[in-house]
């Protein structure tokens, strides 16, 4: 089986909006992995589904997969490793989006202590897992706990290359927590600060080359505009 070439067929019909169509070929495939007794593609496959369904918004079945791909994970011993920890964190988002912040963060947690341990500290999958785990943690209203992992995540990216969209995106999720935490007139300064800071790295970030600036951006010019900054969001919207 050519997995990249069904993962890249995949990303097309998802480019083009094609939903139907993609979650056909992975159910397709995954029914053949079965058949074949091809265990390692089908966890691949697993995932992007699980995925998929976090995307689209189909809870139910959502749901469904992220039970199939946890038993997966045990049955193929991966509870340890960090392919196991991947699927975790997928499961854990979905959940999360599904509206079930408390049964997403157990599987943060081990996710968490895997990848500490098998991880070096130049892997972008560290600040992005302590960014999940810090947004479901808001989302539980551990307020505390959530900024100390925003902060986590912040102190990994600044010291690697190439992450300004993604130091971005943790300022402004800070300046949401802020705001939660302190109500809006306590988190007027912090919201300042930190709605300046995104601004100044998305500025700093975009390039004809950088193909995430546009998808960051797109996220981000509303948020900033949500706060006030208009000028801020009015010059980032003349890159798009």
């Amino acid at each position: 089986m050519e997995i990249q070439r069904i993962l890249q067929k995949f990303d097309r019909l998802m480019e083009d909006k094609d939903f139907n169509e993609a979650e056909t070929l992975l159910e397709y495939w995954i029914t053949e992995c079965e058949q074949a007794g091809d265990k390692r593609n089908r966890f691949t496959l697993l995932n992007e589904l699980v995925g998929f369904y976090r995307m689209t918004g189909e809870r139910p079945q959502g749901m469904k997969t992220c039970e199939i791909l946890m038993n997966t994970v045990s049955d193929m011993d991966l509870e340890g490793k960090v392919s196991g920890a991947t699927a975790y964190i997928n499961i854990a988002t979905a959940y999360k989006s599904f509206g079930y912040a408390d049964k997403a963060l157990p599987l943060y947690e081990n996710a968490l202590e895997i990848y500490e341990r098998e991880l070096e500290q130049s892997d972008s999958r560290l600040p992005a897992l302590y960014n999940n785990m810090a947004l479901t943690l808001e989302a539980l209203d551990y307020y505390d706990n959530a900024e100390r992992y925003f902060k986590k995540a912040l102190a990994l990216l600044i010291t690697q290359a190439h992450t300004e969209n993604e130091q971005a995106i943790t300022y402004l999720n800070m300046a949401d927590l802020a705001v939660l935490k302190l109500g809006i007139e306590e988190s007027e300064t912090m919201v300042e600060e930190y709605v300046k800071k995104a601004y100044e790295l998305l500025e700093k970030s975009y390039s004809e080359e950088n193909s995430d600036f546009k998808m960051t951006a797109e996220k981000c010019i509303p948020v900033i505009r949500n706060y006030g900054y208009f000028v801020f969001a009015n010059e980032l919207q003349k890159f798009l």
